[in-house]
């Protein structure tokens, strides 16, 4: 297999709702336009707007488990234009994942044990605003990327060792990626994607490739 296999797998999975992050894909151009537009001055329908793409991604990243959602509708309309502005202005990665991980449910609890935040679901929200330079971080992307790496981007020996790791185990040891782990893993998406521009043009197809290839390793539970 190669890493575009990934993607191809990904595409056709259904458990990844390719369809969905099409659409999805499309509505965070809408919201990025109207960022740009509106600026400091949304109306009422701009932040509407705003806040139902929010809650979609949320539930994108969840993958609709309704255990891992109802956070962002908890906050309000101006807060959600206010993170998304934020991240528009942002002059660098880090700084515009921390703007959306102000929001609740997008990494503004510390945890008790490091304090620190966790920044994987923010990252989705950068992935549909910019696709070509974000893609979404998350246990089975980094898992993948490291054993990748570990065997010198030979695939097959990579998912080979995948498949006798405990999905359980990484899930755990991976469970918390902050901000400054979360902007690493995506200046490494997009280092790949340049060595791949025909197959994996951007940082967005070169995470849906690592998360097609977990799928081979760890699949999903029915």
């Amino acid at each position: 297999m190669t890493l575009a296999d990934g993607l191809q797998k990904y595409e056709g999975e259904p458990d990844s709702d390719y369809k969905w992050t099409q659409e999805l894909e499309l509505k965070g151009q809408e919201i990025l336009n109207l960022l740009n537009r509106c600026g400091d001055k949304p109306g009422e329908d701009e932040l509407d707007k705003a806040k139902k793409f929010l809650i979609e991604v949320e539930k994108w990243k969840a993958m609709c488990d309704r255990t891992r959602t109802g956070n962002a509708k908890k906050n309000s309309n101006t807060d959600v234009w206010s993170a998304l502005l934020g991240a528009v202005r942002a002059k660098s990665d880090e700084k515009a994942l921390l703007a959306i991980m102000e929001l609740k449910g997008f990494g503004s609890s510390l945890d008790e044990e490091t304090q620190q935040r966790r920044a994987k679901v923010a990252t989705a929200v950068l992935r549909f605003l910019w696709p070509e330079k974000w893609g979404v971080v998350d246990w089975r992307t980094a898992a993948m990327l490291g054993l990748l790496e570990k065997h010198k981007w030979n695939v097959d020996r990579a998912l080979s060792e995948a498949k006798t790791r405990s999905a359980e185990d990484l899930r755990g040891s991976l469970d918390l990626i902050n901000e400054k782990a979360a902007c690493e893993l995506n200046e490494k998406y997009r280092v790949v994607s340049r060595k791949y521009p025909d197959d994996l043009p951007r940082a967005a197809d070169v995470d849906m490739a690592l998360f097609g290839l977990s799928l081979e390793a760890w699949p999903m539970r029915s």
